[in-house]
């Protein structure tokens, strides 16, 4: 007999007296030569960065700058704490989140023998001790503080601290004190922090280890107290990054994951931010645990695990296996190191705003959802777990044939409306059923007070529409703004334009919702069109992205700088997008130069 059965019951089967053999299909129980047993010879000569590769930072236990994975990519490792004598590894942390961003994901690599030529080059700070912690005798506010500072000044725009404090759990809209000092370094220094949510044990929250654990375990991460951002993972300008399941490998009879490919990690930390923000931004895989399907005991088999760099003293091999919500984090300043060379002197808000265009939307397919929830219940649910998606280099800075990316950076005034347009491609008009979409990305970082109930100075967020003449639109966003005192004053507009009565083909919704996005300093929309987009022959068909400032307790005349990034994109089955886009700003910038001469 062929038989498609759980693994627990072929165990069954097996104690079956009149069973006399039992086989399992080739390749079920395959196991791949173990990492672990990479030698140096195996990974000798391996593709460097080029000497002019951007400089990631990295604040951590220090680094093993002779590690076969690493050779040649560091360029320096040190300290900047007198209770710490250098910048080298004597825990095994730091090398591992290092091999990750350099080399990205192991497994493929090593199985083909196939390696990639890392996007960058490492500059790692070493705070922690051979303990993986921050010595007592300083406040680790001032070892952060000092080393971001010491790799700012060397040029580092991107700093990837893989460090949580268990003790500094978010509580309401409190700011703990690492994140809030990380806000303002963001803004001083002009640098980008990633950031994981921390790492969190399933019997945290898990109550009992039963059988529903493994497909129910996301619903019980929100239903629990314990399971929030930890600090640093709550700072608004930081990009926080939460831990994906990543595709399993073959795992040994009577063992079951926990969770499915793209689903969070059973051990990654749940939002919202402070004041609703939304938190983690972005996820990236980090491994998970498994169950044994008889005790329901939590396992740990290395299929699960990331490959990764073994620093460690006592260790022999090169490669070891690990799993953590920290080892997600690298993946996503990996993706920062590859917009660096494309755009050497990029802003920090830029860096983040293209980092987020790289994240694709989360399938709704988890199990949290209660009796009567709504869609939109539904989605904020897999939002507090998966924040806007799963980042990817691959979509992080290029455009192609049939998507592009705009930029735009500048600097706004409180209570100001900047205006955007954006061409519609013809594509977007045409009647075949194929998909087509447009996903704006906003950064900007507000100076911070940890002590006031406005932890932010200000706050902004984006519309997105179409048919309105742009005078109109700015009519109706500058409703509001302030006198010389700081009251609210209502600005009349002469034909009495209310943007809440404006139609939904006019004022196109996007996902998440304004309301939702407008708390948080790193925001998404997105619109997908499963059919042609309506034309309008009285008003201009283009789309229309207004960026409006909001003050809360900047001075009166205070800029803020941002960076606004747009994706228009369609389904290969429709024309291409890019030439046609790329002609007609051209056409408008030309047109622009020379009215200006006029």
């Amino acid at each position: 007999m062929r038989v498609s059965a759980t693994a627990a019951i072929v165990k069954r089967i097996l104690h079956v007296d009149l069973v006399a053999r039992a086989e399992v299909l080739p390749g079920s129980l395959s196991v791949n030569t173990s990492a672990s047993d990479l030698s140096a010879v195996d990974i000798a000569d391996l593709p460097v960065p080029a000497s002019d590769a951007p400089i990631i930072g990295m604040i951590d236990s220090g680094v093993n700058a002779n590690h076969p994975l690493l050779r040649d990519c560091v360029v320096d490792a040190f300290s900047v704490s007198s209770w710490i004598a250098d910048g080298a590894d004597r825990h095994g942390h730091g090398t591992a989140v290092a091999s990750l961003l350099l080399r990205g994901s192991l497994e493929g690599q090593i199985a083909d023998n196939d390696w990639e030529t890392p996007p960058c080059r490492v500059l790692s700070v070493r705070v922690l001790d051979e303990h993986n912690q921050i010595s007592s005798f300083r406040l680790a506010e001032h070892e952060i503080a000092d080393a971001a500072a010491a790799l700012a000044a060397r040029g580092v725009k991107v700093i990837n601290l893989s460090l949580g404090d268990l003790n500094g759990m978010i509580v309401g809209n409190r700011v703990p004190s690492i994140a809030a000092m990380l806000d303002s370094l963001s803004r001083r220094l002009g640098v980008v922090f990633v950031v994981p949510t921390g790492t969190v044990a399933p019997r945290e929250y898990a109550g009992t280890f039963d059988a529903a654990l493994s497909a129910d375990y996301p619903k019980r991460m929100l239903d629990s107290a314990a399971t929030g951002l930890i600090d640093p993972a709550p700072a608004a300008t930081a990009l926080t990054v939460g831990a994906l399941v990543p595709s399993p490998r073959a795992l040994p009879l009577g063992t079951v994951p926990l969770g499915r490919p793209g689903w969070p990690a059973p051990f990654s930390r749940v939002g919202p931010g402070v004041g609703e923000a939304v938190k983690p931004e972005l996820v990236a895989p980090a491994g998970t645990l498994a169950q044994d399907q008889e005790s329901g005991a939590l396992l740990e088999p290395n299929e699960l695990k990331v490959a990764v760099a073994d620093g460690r003293l006592d260790s022999s091999g090169l490669i070891t296996y690990d799993f953590g919500s920290s080892l997600a984090a690298p993946l996503v300043s990996r993706i920062a190191a590859v917009i660096l060379e494309k755009y050497p002197d990029a802003s920090s808000n830029l860096i983040r705003s293209l980092i987020l265009q790289s994240t694709s939307p989360a399938k709704n397919t988890l199990a949290v959802g209660e009796k009567g929830d709504t869609e939109t219940a539904l989605e904020r649910k897999t939002r507090l777990l998966l924040g806007y998606g799963q980042a990817s280099s691959l979509r992080s800075a290029e455009s192609g044939l049939h998507d592009m990316v705009l930029i735009a950076e500048d600097e706004i005034v409180v209570d100001g409306v900047h205006l955007y347009a954006i061409p519609v491609p013809s594509a977007f008009f045409e009647h075949r059923r194929a998909v087509r979409g447009i996903s704006i990305c906003l950064s900007f970082d507000p100076p911070v007070r940890a002590r006031r109930a406005d932890y932010l100075s200000n706050k902004m967020n984006f519309e997105l529409l179409r048919g309105i003449p742009a005078r109109d639109v700015i009519d109706m966003l500058l409703a509001e703004t302030r006198d010389s005192f700081g009251a609210r004053v209502k600005i009349p507009n002469q034909r009495n334009l209310k943007l809440a009565e404006v139609s939904k083909q006019k004022r196109l919704e996007m996902v998440p919702s304004q309301t939702v996005r407008s708390w948080g300093t790193n925001q998404v929309g997105r619109r997908v069109w499963q059919t042609a987009l309506p034309r309008f022959n009285d008003f201009p068909n283009d789309f229309l992205v207004a960026v409006q400032s909001q003050n809360r307790w900047a001075k009166t005349g205070f800029l803020q700088s941002y960076a606004l990034t747009v994706r228009l994109w369609v389904d290969e089955r429709l024309p291409p997008v890019y030439e046609e886009v790329r002609g007609r700003i051209q056409a408008a910038q030309a047109r622009a130069r020379g009215r200006a001469r006029g």
